[in-house]
């Protein structure tokens, strides 16, 4: 079975006294796949997500997804399916839901709608109630944004994850909630996967099943 995603000889043209800060990194991804990636601050862990989906520039090395190369027209289409989650989210000008229903405008997600019930169900998962979704989105806590840009990607039905510390700036119990969801996503559909940085030992183990590390641009 080829696997979900395949990372080959990945390079970085960004250096760091003269060495790449990411250097010929290979992996696969495979279905059901919960990788958790470690590494030391520095080590390239969130430059290594953001260059899976082209928002930082490759040197050289070959992504394929699904046993395709992503070639440059395929880009759209590969972020629909495998969606990054920074630290600190990107939300628009408007509410919260201002924010949820922004993304089914593009065109990539033409043949998908925004379900407001399904919204509501994902919402109280965090004890939010209906009047959260008229909250403006550049007044929400960090916590609350992460929890926006989660939802904002599981309603897209992706196929893959990338997780860069997501739950930084949630408490205790929504970060149980948030781990939970991730992890119940992930087994509803038999095609997904997630690759999730965290600094946090015990979160390591409890939503990973795959754990490698980067460290100065290389795996190990």
């Amino acid at each position: 079975m080829n696997p979900i995603l395949q990372i080959k000889d990945l390079s970085s043209p960004l250096q760091r006294e003269g060495v790449p800060l990411l250097n010929s990194v290979s992996f696969t991804l495979q279905s059901g796949d919960r990788l958790v990636l470690t590494g030391p601050s520095g080590s390239g862990k969130s430059l290594l997500l953001r260059t899976l989906t082209y928002l930082d520039p490759i040197a050289s090395g070959d992504i394929f997804f699904m046993g395709s190369p992503v070639a440059a027209e395929r880009v759209p289409y590969f972020r629909s399916q495998v969606i990054y989650l920074g630290q600190k989210p990107s939300l628009s000008e408007g509410t919260v839901e201002d924010n949820l229903k922004k993304v089914f405008e593009f065109k990539v997600h033409r043949n998908k709608k925004y379900e407001r019930d399904r919204v509501l169900e994902l919402l109280r998962s965090f004890h939010f109630g209906p009047s959260f979704l008229s909250q403006p989105a550049k007044l929400l806590s960090g916590g609350e944004s992460q929890v926006v840009a989660l939802i904002r990607a599981l309603i897209l039905d992706p196929v893959i994850l990338l997780l860069d510390e997501p739950t930084a700036s949630l408490d205790s119990a929504k970060n149980e909630v948030f781990e939970n969801l991730v992890v119940s996503w992930i087994k509803a559909a038999s095609n997904r996967s997630f690759i999730w940085i965290t600094h946090q030992k015990e979160q390591e183990q409890r939503v990973g099943n795959r754990w490698i590390n980067l460290m100065k641009g290389l795996l190990n």
